[in-house]
């Protein structure tokens, strides 16, 4: 490839939408000779797309790199027609980027068995659904690359839903439908994200399901992500809701408490961020962020930018740093908490009874679980020490007061009872 093209494609991919790039840009066939540098679309009903709407673009970007070069737009011959193709992946979106745990698990395995074993995979369509942020595209993404290292020749295509109704829109406008639909089909492995924004959009489902059907009985394989099960999808064509529940269709969780702590620490190594933190760091911002990888990213982010320009000399990231520098994201919601909550999450920390923290047994672990809960219950609710006391098996208000300043005492003095007491806060502020 031209060495001024290939810089232009990097420059062109991140100025023009994702489905132009695709479509028109990527297909082209490049001839670098001298001062001229010729671009061969497959047919004359490209060129004149081309010359119509993005020759502007594609003469500034190519004057960017090389302003001496001429530039011809022509078709190219069929032998050049029938050269494979490729669309752009995300290349950080692989595999081996992936932190693996229960809410990801079962759509990693079947991804993977896909792409190798495309063509013969059963699972066809598959459909990844789940909220935003959980790293649908990232899976689905992760298949292609896997196809293309395993088979260079491979023909992946990946759009968002957007873009390919942009796409039929401008087709339809300039009379060739029917190439953008060849497109299409000619991918061994169609990657289309957010497929649920296709409701309501009559022609583009129409020209979708002639698409997928044409892919499907020739064996390609196409992969969806959706933000819910197809069969719920409103305004969506019967024919269409049929064909994708039919296949597999795969539902991602928000990801576990681990698995959070987990990403975090990957991410946080990943050299676009690099910055030091430690596992009890990784899971303290876990506990408190438990949306999604979006979520857990920004605040990264977040910190690291403290970090940057804090403009303080080897600033060690611990829990007082990051609750500075994550603010209201960390920041326990302490607001309403129900003594019986608070009883529970303790007795269920020290593995006694509920009861238990209410009886009068003087063994050493239920005395300091009443005690760590009585205190939790003085800071984190308005009742006064008489009626925390009735709570705790009509404990009077000296046995009260004698528990806070017990544990206060404690949780300057031993590590392991402040772990513990930080632990039950963080769970109370998730239920």
């Amino acid at each position: 490839m031209s060495k001024t093209w290939k810089k232009c494609l990097e420059t062109l991919k991140e100025t023009i939408p994702i489905g132009q790039f695709s479509v028109w840009i990527q297909p082209l066939e490049v001839q670098e000779d001298g001062d001229t540098l010729t671009l061969l679309a497959p047919n004359h009903s490209a060129v004149n797309y081309l010359k119509k709407n993005l020759k502007q673009k594609i003469t500034a970007t190519i004057a960017q790199h090389n302003k001496s070069l001429k530039i011809l737009i022509g078709v190219a011959t069929q032998q050049q027609n029938n050269k494979q193709h490729t669309t752009p992946l995300f290349e950080d979106y692989t595999f081996d980027n992936l932190v693996l745990g229960n809410a990801n698990q079962i759509t990693f395995g079947a991804l993977r068995q896909i792409a190798e074993n495309l063509k013969r995979s059963p699972y066809n369509p598959c459909i990844v659904y789940g909220s935003s942020g959980l790293g649908k595209t990232h899976l689905m993404q992760a298949a292609g690359h896997l196809v293309k290292e395993k088979n260079p020749k491979a023909k992946v295509i990946y759009v968002p839903l957007m873009d390919f109704v942009k796409n039929i829109t401008s087709s339809l406008r300039h009379n060739n439908i029917e190439e953008v639909k060849s497109y299409y089909q000619s991918a061994d492995l169609l990657l289309v994200d957010d497929i649920h924004l296709i409701a309501g959009k009559e022609k583009s489902q129409e020209e979708f399901f002639h698409i997928f059907n044409f892919l499907f009985s020739t064996k390609k394989q196409i992969i969806f992500t959706c933000d819910q099960p197809p069969a719920n999808i409103k305004s969506l064509e019967e024919r269409l809701k049929t064909r994708f529940s039919q296949g597999l269709n795969l539902q991602l969780d928000p990801p576990e408490l681990e698995m959070r702590a987990a990403i975090l620490l990957k991410k946080a190594s990943n050299e676009k961020i690099n910055i030091n933190i430690t596992e009890d760091i990784a899971l303290y911002i876990a506990t408190h962020i438990t949306s999604n990888v979006r979520d857990l990213e920004g605040a990264l982010l977040k910190l690291k930018a403290f970090v940057d320009f804090s403009k303080l000399p080897n600033l060690i990231i611990n829990k007082k740093v990051t609750d500075i520098a994550l603010g209201d994201l960390i920041k326990p919601k302490i607001k309403n908490i129900d003594i019986n909550d608070i009883q529970k999450q303790s007795a269920k920390h020290y593995a006694i009874t509920i009861s238990d923290l209410s009886s009068k047994s003087r063994k050493q672990r239920t005395v300091l679980a009443r005690q760590i809960a009585i205190f939790i219950t003085h800071e984190l609710t308005n009742l006064s020490l008489t009626k925390i006391g009735k709570h705790f098996g009509n404990r009077d208000h000296s046995t009260v007061l004698h528990a806070i300043k017990k544990i206060e005492t404690k949780l300057k003095e031993t590590p392991e009872i402040k772990d513990d007491y930080e632990l039950i806060k963080l769970k109370l502020t998730n239920l």
